[in-house]
């Protein structure tokens, strides 16, 4: 079950209301979201194998910054880490794959690939108050987090042919390259998911109705 220390937004209308409160549209995430799911059911059995899943990633990074920018966002990658930046209410968003556990009360969520320095930067960055770092830290890692003007929240998104879930959520512990916990989670209203939410079996697929189809190959 999700540790107590987490805050966790699971119903649509407890995640809409948060998501304005950080001035990130809902439409925006959900168009995003679809968008990778599209991209990968496009992919043909003739792709390499790993292709579905870094065409759902790179077009929910894409559609989400199609969407953020003309609402005043900006982007930036510091050392290809693809951000969308709101400088009004001072966050970062990096999109992340992530697990069957994405939008699940019944656990913590993991990343599918290990992570390198600037999300470690990033959980640094968001447990601190200041930008003053303890002089243990690495002088690659400071001068990553200094880099980070503003907590960085994770899009992760759990993407396959049957399935799409996501959820907005921000890391706050860090170990062997790959995020352990969650300072908050907010899970995405989905149309055809029950808000975003597995309600049953934790690792069941939800159905979506998305009109594409795998191409032939």
């Amino acid at each position: 079950m999700t540790m107590s220390a987490t805050i966790v937004h699971q119903h649509p209308f407890e995640a809409k209301r948060r998501l304005a409160e950080l001035n990130v549209s809902v439409e925006a995430v959900t168009r995003a979201v679809l968008a990778g799911h599209t991209a990968r059911l496009n992919c043909t059995d003739n792709d390499p194998p790993f292709i579905p899943g870094t065409e759902a990633w790179r077009f929910v990074v894409r559609t989400l910054r199609d969407e953020l920018l003309p609402l005043g966002w900006r982007k930036d990658d510091p050392s290809n880490y693809s951000l969308v930046i709101n400088d009004s209410t001072q966050i970062n968003i990096v999109v992340a794959s992530a697990d069957g556990l994405t939008c699940s009360p019944f656990g913590s969520p993991r990343t599918k690939s290990l992570k390198g320095l600037f999300t470690e930067a990033a959980v640094l960055k968001n447990n601190l108050e200041t930008d003053m770092f303890p002089e243990t830290i690495e002088a690659e890692l400071r001068k990553a987090a200094t880099i980070l003007s503003y907590p960085t929240w994770m899009l992760l998104i759990h993407i396959d042919d049957e399935d799409c879930r996501a959820e907005l959520s921000l890391p706050s512990a860090y170990d062997e390259r790959n995020i352990t916990d969650w300072a908050e989670r907010i899970f995405i209203p989905l149309p055809g998911v029950d808000g975003g939410v597995p309600v049953e079996d934790p690792m069941e697929n939800a159905d979506i109705d998305v009109p594409v189809k795998r191409k032939a190959a």
